[in-house]
């Protein structure tokens, strides 16, 4: 590991360390998937790739919130 990596994650408190665990775990399986990362070699367009998940994302929180809608009002 980096030793600026060590030292920003010495400075950081419980909670962030719980959020970098969190990111972490996700590089892992993304790594389990498809390989290790190199950027230098892989193709994606990460712009695209960024705004497909986040359009995922917001169709997902929207899907939660109908559910969430249903259930309170008993539909």
């Amino acid at each position: 590991m980096s030793t600026e990596l060590e030292a920003i994650l010495a400075e950081l408190g419980t909670d962030e360390h719980r959020v970098m665990l969190v990111l972490a775990r996700r590089l892992l399986a993304g790594q389990r998937a498809y390989g290790r990362l190199d950027v230098a070699t892989d193709g994606r367009d990460w712009r695209r790739e960024m705004a497909d998940e986040l359009a995922d994302a917001l169709v997902y929180l929207a899907i939660g919130e109908v559910a969430a809608m249903r259930n309170a009002d008993g539909r």
